[in-house]
């Protein structure tokens, strides 16, 4: 971690926790994955029920503060989905979404980001694809924020890393969730622990998935459009994990909201403040799903805004995907994601 983020304000655990349950669960509904100490990492101290219904009290009557970018009517929160441990390259993005908020309508804007986009870094003047600037700025997320800058033309002022264990642990503790699969998924070779493979299937319909099957479901590329099928697969997730979460009682269900946050604790980083937490929440609860725009940038489609390609990373040629409009001419990026809210 890089000596800047140490004056970033830390966020106490219990601020934490009321993020995964009255932040996260409203955001991951509408999305999704290591923590680090300078951000979010909570002191080794035991938090009871008691302390955290005390808080929770409490949260329900602090003072709302003005969000980043609330004056001008678009609050954006860059969502970073990470493998996590246990993997061959923990740290890098492989789900990418630049969330928007527009208060004023009550809408929610989701831009899919795929991991293979190839971009220029011009201060070290290197080409990187874009899923690995998180790992190598070592978690820091200044670069990658930039690199979002450049591209939609979009100030990032928040941003939440999850590994994917956090969502796995999240469904758990929620019992399992709805998914709808619109296609049979079929991967023979889906990675284990280990580095060994196994037989990943799904039928087409309704699905009730347990954790480990989301995370499966999220983490698979076995088909014949690749990456752009998995943020189909994810958007699945997100609808059915929106269904599940709005159902909850912040009162009622506080067995259940406990059980999340000590499940996933140590699994999410973050540069959203306790004192922002409330405002998020009321933001967010007045968002139904029929307000939710998803757009992803793709490939191999007429309307398309990338093209795919292969590059030189040195002497191993990788597939990346490109702007269509030109080698790193972003207008049109631009332009979807500064119309996207009036968009169907």
């Amino acid at each position: 971690m890089q000596k800047n983020q140490t004056e970033q304000k830390k966020i106490s655990p219990f601020a934490l926790w009321i993020l995964r349950v009255a932040g996260i669960l409203f955001f991951l509904p509408f999305l999704f994955f290591y923590n680090t100490p300078e951000l979010s990492k909570p002191p080794k101290t035991d938090i009871n029920s008691k302390a955290l219904v005390k808080t929770a009290f409490s949260f329900l009557k602090d003072e709302e503060l003005t969000l980043k970018g609330e004056e001008n009517d678009r609050v954006n929160i860059l969502f970073l989905g990470l493998p996590g441990k246990g993997n061959s390259a923990p740290d890098l993005t492989d789900s990418i979404i630049l969330a928007s908020i527009k208060p004023s309508t009550n809408q929610l804007a989701l831009l899919s980001i795929p991991r293979d986009l190839l971009v220029y870094i011009k201060k070290e003047k290197r080409y990187a694809k874009i899923n690995s600037l998180f790992a190598e700025n070592e978690r820091n997320p200044e670069l990658l924020t930039e690199k979002i800058k450049e591209m939609t033309g979009q100030d990032v002022y928040y941003y939440v890393a999850l590994d994917i264990t956090a969502v796995q642990k999240i469904v758990d503790a929620l019992g399992g969730i709805n998914v709808f699969v619109k296609k049979d998924i079929y991967d023979p070779q889906f990675p284990t622990p280990g580095f060994g493979t196994e037989v990943f299937e799904v039928k087409k319909g309704w699905r009730y998935f347990d954790g480990e099957t989301v995370q499966k479901y999220l983490r698979t590329r076995y088909s014949p459009n690749g990456d752009f099928d998995r943020i189909e697969q994810q958007q699945a997730v997100i609808e059915a994990l929106r269904k599940k979460i709005f159902g909850l009682n912040l009162l009622v269900d506080f067995p259940t909201l406990i059980s999340i946050y000590k499940a996933t604790k140590d699994n999410i980083q973050t540069n959203i403040a306790e004192n922002e937490i409330k405002s998020f929440f009321e933001v967010l609860r007045n968002i139904s799903y029929d307000n939710v725009i998803s757009k992803s940038l793709d490939a191999g489609k007429k309307d398309s805004l990338l093209i795919a390609d292969t590059f030189m990373f040195g002497s191993q040629r990788g597939f990346v995907l490109k702007p269509k409009a030109g080698d790193f001419d972003y207008s049109e990026i631009k332009t979807l994601a500064e119309n996207i809210f009036d968009l169907k």
